[in-house]
């Protein structure tokens, strides 16, 4: 398989079946935004990127929260960084997600496709749709306010991140409950 290839499937499999559930094409990376959470799949590159693969992670973040420029951005962060849940898509869909630090470094999936037969990468295409369809989308649209900063407070490694996490969380419990 060729990389135009990959990304024709991936097309296929991957992003336009997110889009029928409210995600939309972000660059090579997919979003889902409503007015509380934020969802994103992002293909990374540079250090991360080996030849004839992909790498991705699955970052989650409620809306209320600031970025790392301190401030609540107004459009989807582009950066991974912004987001304090991170997952695997394929190796973390198999749990129920929780919080894990993971502020400095990120774990991340690499998905090798070249020299690989079409129907193997089609079937790892679909497991990623299908864990954020059934288990990651579902979980993010049902977390509150209040587990989250409990899974930050109780899981983190006092990371100036999650303090700021904290503070947002907490500032907004106070004045709307959740």
């Amino acid at each position: 398989m060729n990389k135009e290839a990959f990304d024709a499937l991936f097309e296929e499999r991957v992003a336009r079946r997110l889009a029928r559930v409210g995600f939309v094409s972000k660059g090579k990376s997919l979003a889902f935004c409503d007015e509380s959470i934020v969802l994103s799949l992002f293909r990374l590159g540079g250090r991360m990127i080996n030849p004839g693969s992909i790498s991705y992670i699955l970052c989650f973040r409620h809306s209320i929260l600031r970025d790392r420029s301190e401030k609540v951005p107004t459009r989807f962060p582009d950066e991974v960084f912004d987001y304090p849940y991170k997952f695997r898509p394929l190796e973390d869909g198999r749990e129920q997600p929780i919080y894990r630090p993971q502020n400095l470094n990120y774990q991340y999936e690499l998905l090798h496709w070249e020299n690989v037969k079409e129907d193997t990468v089609s079937a790892k295409l679909d497991r990623i749709t299908e864990h954020v369809e059934v288990h990651f989308l579902p979980w993010a649209r049902t977390i509150s306010l209040a587990q989250a900063k409990s899974e930050i407070e109780r899981h983190g490694e006092n990371a100036w991140c999650e303090r700021m996490w904290i503070e947002d969380y907490s500032e907004h419990l106070a004045m709307n409950g959740d």
